[in-house]
């Protein structure tokens, strides 16, 4: 049953009284729903408005857009149509801020995004598949509903609405062994096959009139090579020289009149070969078979048996009805018409084997001028008042115009009222400007170009020039053709010429004169040259590579990588210098290295280091506390302990060296010591060795919770705060330091000798010993060791009891 809701989508109730309920969906188009109501009921009088909704058995929300009425006698009725929310698109006009000129490698979701903003966040989009990035142009221009449209054709995905939730895929519905079959469902059905746009010989062009020739034949299929490569002078030497490809199924069709059915498609928003290429294979691939049209009217067996398939928007069906020639036909569902609430009435379903043209592309289109049409009309009517003012308009342009237009043998001439000579010609074949009557053209256009004297502007990316020579200054300077740089690094603007300067890439010479040139601030990939004379200046770079470099007087910032360095006060700041340095003096502020060799290395402040090595330490200055990377003491009281020094992190002697943390692949431990040894990262807790006999003290949050005391003649294990529980001793223990084992001990594997063991001290020994006594008791209890004749009767003691039994006995 339908429901209906407001303007605001608030529920209003359900209409029990609609009838003729029909749903018609097309593939990425519109979305309908109608019905009829009574017009004389509350369900129409009081639950029916414009712009309201009306949600079906699905979950999907339609909008209220038209109420026809129609009387029939008595009979007032009303019809109902409605559109899919989705199409409230159109009702949002993309902002200016949105508007794409021009993208290159653009994302589908970012421009899905930019939909999604301008709806207020309202529309939402769903990328179910992955999508190749598109070169994009003119995007934003108009409504939602025409950016939408835009997306769809620039990236050939599918979309399927699920109310204000639009999923873009590649592809939408699925194959689910769905046939349609003569005598099983198929109540009616009709069947067109048209071969009129048939092509087996695709032809392609771009942008200006440029094609896929000149790309290397790998970027063919195995199928797409094999037909060109069977055409002489198609494929030579690997690269591709035509531009079309061939369908496999040309051979089925040619005739003695067509070898091929030639086709062609021009995408002047196309500017890379390859993307040409793909473009000519999708548009063959769509017009190499006949298309196919195949509507049907079908039984609904889903509505009396839930096991059986339902269609759904863009599945793949089978159709058999060989009397149709319906031979086993695959194809997609692209139109559904349904009665969901009408169990006599059955679906219509359109297939084919290719999209017909959108009708949401024509919502689209229309959309654009139905302003422009709305302005023109007036309740039905032409404004005429429209049409004379343009009139009027034209008419005052061109009585005030300095032109005027005539027609002779050359074709449309706009000749000057002021001059006639000054004419303008525009034919078939081109246009041109002449200053002299015609007799000769200053400049003209036509396909093959452009022909001026001067041209004044900006030429875009797209222009090639082609000249003998061209004139770059107002005193006549050229420039020859052949000083012109190839057309590929020419439209990539790598050099740029300037008063200031030239900035170019590599610059490739076997001469360079610069005779008084000054080089400054440049950036220079290779320099090869037999000598660079820097005389007062300096080399700035981040590296130089250089084999056997003699440098006399130079300052070097930056990285030196060299087999060999021959230099005479060579000043090296802030530098890396990796192989050798041959030197009379090397001066630098620090020096970083791996190994050093030398005869003897003077450092200042107090290191001298060579054969005769020392370290001044009253002249070292370390890093203080707070400086130091990497683990540290555990507060800066451990810095300045004697051992190591008050103002130094690092001490180095002939007993030791005193340090924080060290870093080594390997510790020759022979003669280590240490007193304390910290977890690292918790300087809290720590293991301490020594005290007076070697002991071992475990700290954990800085207090001792284990310890291995040494007290010459065994040793206690102790724990907190310094109670023993374990002692392992000699032969002579002190008094009241033996061990006093405490908690639970476990002697299930151990076998215990003992002078003499507390049955306490045996887990569960008391118990059993109890239990023991308790039986001998009853057995002393009921054991008979003595029996005595007592008149007619023997009388039995144990030996707790006199008289435990008695019995009779016969004379």
């Amino acid at each position: 049953m339908l429901t209906v809701f407001d303007r605001n989508m608030l529920p209003v109730g359900v209409l029990p009284s609609a009838s003729e309920v029909t749903r018609k969906r097309r593939l990425n188009s519109d979305y309908g729903l109608s019905f009829l109501l009574p017009m004389n009921i509350a369900d129409y009088t009081e639950k029916i408005t414009l712009k309201g909704h009306v949600r079906d058995e699905k979950g999907q929300y339609y909008f209220i857009d038209s109420r026809s009425r129609v009387r029939d006698g008595l009979k007032l009725m009303a019809q109902i149509d409605c559109q899919h929310v989705m199409l409230r698109l159109a009702d949002f006009k993309m902002p200016y801020e949105s508007y794409i000129e021009e993208g290159f490698g653009v994302n589908i979701l970012s421009l899905a995004n930019l939909i999604t903003n301008a709806t207020g966040g309202k529309f939402l989009f769903v990328i179910d598949n992955t999508f190749e990035l598109q070169d994009i142009k003119d995007f934003g221009r108009g409504n939602a509903l025409q950016a939408l449209q835009f997306i769809i054709k620039k990236y050939s995905c599918e979309m399927i609405p699920n109310n204000f939730v639009i999923h873009l895929k590649q592809q939408v519905g699925a194959d689910t062994g769905m046939q349609y079959r003569f005598k099983k469902n198929i109540i009616s059905n009709s069947f067109k096959d048209d071969a009129r746009t048939l092509v087996t010989r695709m032809y392609s062009q771009m942008k200006d009139g440029l094609s896929f020739i000149g790309l290397t034949a790998s970027n063919l299929t195995a199928e797409e090579y094999a037909l060109l490569n069977a055409i002489p002078g198609a494929i030579v030497g690997g690269v591709i020289k035509v531009n079309y490809l061939i369908s496999p199924y040309a051979s089925h069709w040619a005739n003695s009149t067509n070898a091929y059915y030639d086709g062609e498609i021009i995408n002047q928003d196309i500017e890379d070969p390859l993307e040409l290429l793909e473009a000519t294979r999708k548009a063959l691939k769509e017009q190499e078979v006949p298309i196919i049209d195949v509507t049907i009217d079908a039984a609904d067996l889903h509505k009396i048996d839930g096991t059986e398939p339902q269609p759904d928007m863009g599945d793949t069906v089978m159709c058999i009805d060989p009397d149709m020639e319906m031979n086993m036909i695959s194809a997609r569902v692209i139109e559904l018409t349904e009665y969901p609430y009408e169990m006599d009435k059955h679906t219509s379903v359109s297939l084919a084997n290719f999209m017909l043209r959108d009708e949401m592309d024509i919502i689209a289109d229309l959309d654009k001028s139905k302003r422009v049409v709305d302005n023109l009309l007036s309740g039905a009517k032409i404004r005429t008042t429209v049409f004379e003012d343009f009139a009027k308009l034209a008419i005052y342009d061109i009585n005030n115009s300095k032109t005027e237009v005539k027609y002779d043998e050359r074709g449309i001439v706009l000749q000057d009222k002021t001059n006639a000579q000054n004419q303008v010609v525009l034919s078939s074949n081109g246009l041109y400007l002449t200053t002299n009557g015609g007799a000769s053209a200053r400049a003209a256009i036509t396909a093959n170009g452009i022909v001026a004297e001067v041209i004044v502007g900006i030429l875009g990316d797209f222009v090639k020039l082609r000249a003998n020579q061209i004139v770059v200054g107002d005193a006549g300077e050229t420039i020859g053709d052949g000083l012109l740089s190839s057309g590929a690094s020419w439209n990539q603007k790598t050099t740029l010429l300037l008063s200031t300067g030239i900035y170019t890439g590599t610059l490739t010479t076997n001469q360079l004169i610069a005779g008084s040139a000054k080089i400054s601030s440049a950036l220079i990939d290779s320099i090869k040259a037999n000598q660079i004379d820097v005389t007062g200046g300096k080399i700035i770079a981040s590296q130089i590579d250089a084999t056997n470099l003699q440098v006399v007087a130079a300052n070097v910032t930056g990285k030196l990588v060299a087999s060999q360095i021959d230099a005479k006060d060579l000043h090296v700041s802030s530098a890396n210098i990796d192989g050798t340095i041959t030197a009379d003096t090397v001066k630098s502020t620090w020096v970083y290295a791996g190994t050093l060799t030398a005869q003897q290395i003077n450092a200042v402040n107090g290191i001298v280091l060579g054969a005769n090595a020392s370290i001044n330490w009253a002249s070292v200055t370390a890093p203080s506390y707070t400086q130091i990377n990497g683990t540290k003491p555990p507060s800066n009281a451990d810095n300045t302990t004697d051992s190591i020094g008050a103002s130094r992190l690092t001490k180095i002697t002939s007993t030791g060296v005193y340090t924080g943390t060290v870093d080594a692949y390997q510790v020759n431990t022979v003669g280590l010591a240490a007193e304390k040894i910290y977890q690292a990262g918790s300087p809290s807790n720590y293991a301490v060795i020594g005290g007076s006999y070697g002991n071992l003290s475990l700290n954990y949050f800085g207090g001792e919770f284990f310890r291995i005391d040494n007290d010459i003649s065994g040793v206690d294990l102790m724990w907190q705060s310094g109670i023993s529980f374990l002692r392992v001793t000699s032969s002579n223990p002190y008094p009241g330091r033996a061990a006093k084992p405490k908690g639970v001990w476990d002697f299930t594997d151990a076998t215990v000798y003992a002078g003499s063991i507390p049955i306490n001290a045996i887990y569960n020994l008391q118990t059993q010993l109890n239990a023991l006594i308790t039986r001998l008791e009853y057995l002393e209890n009921n054991a008979f060791i003595l029996s005595y004749r007592n008149g007619g009767n023997i009388v039995f003691n144990s030996k707790n009891i006199a008289g435990k039994d008695s019995t009779s006995v016969l004379d």
